[in-house]
């Protein structure tokens, strides 16, 4: 198909593609602040809805089908409506939704998590990655007695309080790239709870920071895979921060609720072989519902259960049978099938390669950065290893780039955070890389990006 010329022309193509989601989103305002739940699913010129999922597509309610490389910001890991967690979700249906009271599926669940998960002796589960990651703070806190949480610029743990700074790119307000500010994401948050944070430098200067603060400090935590730009953090970058955390005595919690149970069964911790001392979860253990999970060393029990002071666990939907019916038939099916792993990986390395390839051939300032089942796409010229290198990448032909994408038949995320799934082959992954190809090229022509 011929592409845009102009920004107007790519917004009017949008708009002839998808006239019942335009209707639907004036009925959203009415009813929805901004007519969104979520800013992550903003687009121009409106949000298409989605009408139902399949395999690797998502089809919107005017019938045009995707490649859907969001995969719900990558919970589907087996794509859309796997038939083992139907299965098991059709079968609980019979059973219940939710008791609020324990259940034997509560346990079935957690023994599997703490067979894959290296660092976990127990877990404690939730309804989101947000919750998990705001648990474990609350656990390292209760544990040191000290207050202040060290994260690292660039990195997302959810959008509480005490995850919500420093996660974009913003160079007027970043401060020095060895002593970082810390740069609230979002309105509403009280000053005083920058007086809880350390913000810390994709660089080594990190670890003087950490043996400086290591007093003051409960914990530091990392995502081994940057959500804000899919940037993945060396083995040698993380061994050394295993390194120094451990000899000041700080306890190191890796967030995987990205990578967690897509890079490897065990996650990065699998991968790079590294211990940390507590982990978060979310995404993919659901199955396709909401959940959140910590895996923590049995050293933290007593945090939890002793009768004097405790943390205080609750949650009217924490490990409802539902979520767990699901998350259970996934675990379950990724254990017997380990061999999905090597498969996708091969598909994202091709598929990254590819882009890559193609780029450095044509001289274009676009790189795909990611990991495993992991992309994103960069308007910059290469390299991209930390947040701080994104500074200067053309921000409006980013924003075109998802809308180009969309156009041609490939959901692709407002914030381009993207995934691959089980479920997609490799003639789509091909078709993808295709596709990326001709929409970079488009989108940089009409920005007149060189």
């Amino acid at each position: 198909m011929d592409q845009p010329n102009t920004r107007e022309e790519l917004l009017e193509a949008l708009r002839e593609r998808t006239p019942g989601s335009g209707k639907v989103w004036q009925d959203a305002q009415r009813v929805v602040p901004g007519g969104l739940l979520s800013g992550a699913r903003y687009f121009k010129p409106y949000p298409f809805f989605t009408e139902r999922g399949e395999g690797p597509y998502i089809w919107d309610m005017d019938e045009n089908r995707y490649l859907d490389c969001c995969m719900a910001y990558g919970v589907l890991f087996l794509g859309h409506r796997p038939s083992a967690v139907v299965e098991a979700l059709n079968d609980q249906l019979e059973r219940g939704t939710v008791y609020g009271t324990p259940h034997g599926l509560e346990v079935a669940f957690a023994e599997k998590l703490i067979e894959c998960i290296p660092c976990a002796d127990q877990i404690l589960l939730c309804n989101s990655g947000t919750e998990a990651t705001m648990q474990a703070i609350r656990l390292m806190r209760a544990y040191t007695g000290r207050d202040k949480i060290a994260k690292f610029e660039g990195g997302y743990h959810g959008w509480h309080d005490y995850g919500a700074w420093s996660i974009d790119v913003v160079p007027d307000e970043m401060g020095p790239a060895d002593r970082p500010n810390a740069v609230p994401n979002s309105a509403g948050i009280p000053e005083p709870i920058e007086d809880t944070l350390l913000m810390l430098p994709c660089e080594e200067s990190a670890f003087d920071l950490i043996e400086e603060h290591a007093a003051e400090l409960a914990g530091v935590m990392i995502e081994p895979v940057f959500g804000g730009g899919t940037i993945p953090m060396s083995k040698e970058f993380l061994e050394k921060l295993r390194d120094v955390t451990r000899r000041t005595g700080v306890f190191l919690m890796f967030d995987e609720v990205i990578t967690g149970f897509r890079m490897a069964l065990g996650g990065a911790q699998e991968v790079h072989g590294i211990m940390p001392d507590l982990a978060t979860y979310g995404k993919i253990i659901g199955g396709g519902l909401p959940v959140g999970a910590v895996g923590f060393a049995k050293e933290f029990e007593s945090t939890v259960t002793d009768n004097d002071f405790s943390v205080f666990v609750g949650g009217t939907f924490s490990g409802n049978p539902f979520t767990l019916a699901a998350g259970n038939a996934l675990l379950g099916h990724l254990m017997d099938n380990p061999q999905i792993y090597d498969e996708l990986n091969a598909k994202g390395d091709f598929l990254r390669s590819g882009f890559n390839e193609f780029a450095q051939a044509k001289g274009l300032p676009a790189t795909m950065t990611g990991i495993a089942s992991l992309f994103q796409t960069h308007i910059k010229h290469p390299p991209v290893e930390k947040p701080r290198d994104l500074i200067g990448q053309h921000e409006d032909a980013l924003n075109d780039l998802q809308l180009f994408l969309r156009l041609n038949g490939v959901f692709i995320p407002f914030l381009h955070l993207a995934f691959l799934s089980a479920a997609h082959s490799q003639q789509d992954v091909e078709e993808v890389l295709r596709i990326h190809q001709v929409s970079v090229e488009a989108c940089l022509a009409m920005h007149q990006v060189t």
